[in-house]
């Protein structure tokens, strides 16, 4: 909310268009390590010694492609015009921060407590930091170096927990290159996820005529994210363990964990997706000023990715990845990158940031139904029918609700009331019916409390 009132739609859509374009150079250099590295690092967690060896090929992959792009990056901000050249340089300090980036090992080893606690402590300071300078458009830049900065920073201090987990390994017996291959085949699904959450970015920027449309799109799929990031949180500490159970054929094991996921997933993401629509109309105006009314269409579009882009995460990295799936996984997304490119094309033009969302929400569909597809022997398409069904039925009687609930004047207190009566309502709902999966977790509170 301080950052668009403080930079405006354009300064924002200056932030988003070149940090978009900065992707693409992050892409190249990340190879693919990161996924393929958490992987490798939680199939070896029991072996100390090649565990290590593998985690110092990697960084020392990383370090020369690191070197390679920064160059190129460099050479490409002479071509830009005086105003990009200043961001762009800024965003060096982007390019850095994502390949010096280690949290990868502690998640292959399910340490999040560490990353955890990192984060937050980077984030409040980097909060501060832009409440306090960061007071108009001309303070774009130092927004920018501090977004990025604060990312440096907090991925620098996860290699003080290196020495609890490694060991030496001599650097004579490194063999650095043999992981190449590997990398490319996690790289190519890398390759198309980019394209599909930021071409659209550097597309509307291309077809619109200011930076405007950008600054709508950002800010909406920044809410949209936030929203996603507590639905997929699960997924991030589970694939681990799910590479682990399967590695060591405990199949049935596998499929309970995967099976608890999706409820968790659906119980979540269909009220926020459902509730995110019904409040939109007041929120926005109140969390992002006046002058970002063209986030609010854009918001109900990106509420429906809460849904897909959580179910994509727990079939994607928890059946297809952890059980080497790759190349299925790799077929899928890359679909839905040719689709979500062909979709901008067709409505960008003319629908700017609407279009792109649109098209955002189906490549995102369209992936989850070749994910499914491809996972059809783990999947209980039953049981995820019967959830997704009362999940949704609770969701409408929560926006029905909300929809009852109106004050004379927009304020906050009408937004909290509504969130908070149709959360209620939800819960009732489901109390009511008896679902299994508040009533287990209830359940499992008392027992620990006893």
């Amino acid at each position: 909310p301080h950052v668009s009132r403080a930079l405006h739609a354009e300064g924002v859509g200056i932030f988003s268009f070149t940090t978009a374009v900065t992707s693409y150079f992050i892409l190249v250099g990340n190879l693919g390590i990161a996924t393929y590295g958490q992987l490798q690092i939680a199939r070896l967690r029991d072996k100390k010694r090649e565990m290590s060896q593998v985690f110092f090929e990697l960084i020392f992959l990383r370090g020369i492609l690191l070197i390679c792009i920064i160059t190129v990056f460099t050479i490409f901000i002479q071509f830009q015009t005086n105003n990009l050249q200043i961001m762009y340089y800024v965003l060096i300090v982007q390019i850095i921060a994502n390949l010096i980036d280690i949290s990868w090992f502690l998640q292959g080893l399910e340490e999040f407590k560490s990353i955890v606690l990192r984060n937050i402590l980077i984030k409040i300071i980097s909060v501060i930091l832009i409440l306090l300078f960061v007071n108009n458009k001309g303070d774009l830049y130092l927004y920018a170096l501090i977004m990025n900065g604060s990312t440096l920073l907090g991925n620098l201090s996860i290699w003080v927990y290196l020495p609890n987990f490694i060991e030496k390994v001599p650097i004579a017996s490194l063999n650095i290159f043999r992981h190449l291959s590997s990398c490319i085949s996690y790289f190519i699904p890398t390759i198309a996820t980019t394209l599909y959450l930021t071409i659209d970015k550097t597309m509307i920027g291309w077809f619109s005529a200011s930076s405007v449309e950008n600054g709508y799109y950002e800010q909406a799929q920044k809410i949209e994210q936030m929203a996603v990031t507590v639905v997929t949180s699960l997924t991030v500490v589970t694939m681990p363990r799910m590479a682990f159970l399967f590695k060591n054929n405990q199949i049935a094991m596998f499929k309970k964990r995967f099976d608890t996921s999706i409820q968790f997933i659906l119980f979540l993401s269909i009220p926020m997706c459902i509730g995110l629509i019904a409040i939109t109309d007041d929120f926005i105006p109140l969390f992002l000023g006046k002058g970002f009314e063209g986030v609010i269409p854009l918001m109900k579009i990106f509420s429906l990715l809460i849904i897909i882009v959580g179910l994509n995460n727990a079939v994607g990295k928890q059946i297809l990845m952890p059980i080497s799936r790759q190349k299925f996984y790799n077929v899928s997304v890359i679909v839905g990158a040719l689709l979500n490119i062909l979709v901008n094309l067709i409505l960008i033009p003319k629908l700017y940031s609407l279009g792109a969302a649109i098209a955002s929400v189906l490549a995102e569909l369209i992936i989850l139904i070749l994910f499914s597809y491809f996972s059809r022997d783990f999947l209980d398409f039953t049981s995820v029918f019967k959830s997704a069904i009362k999940y949704t039925i609770a969701g409408f009687i929560m926006f029905i609700t909300i929809s009852f609930i109106n004050f004379d004047v927009v304020s906050w207190s009408l937004v909290l009331v509504k969130i908070v009566c149709g959360i209620l309502s939800y819960f009732i709902f489901l109390l009511l019916i008896k679902d299994d999966f508040i009533f287990n977790g209830l359940r499992n509170l008392i027992f620990k409390k006893h």
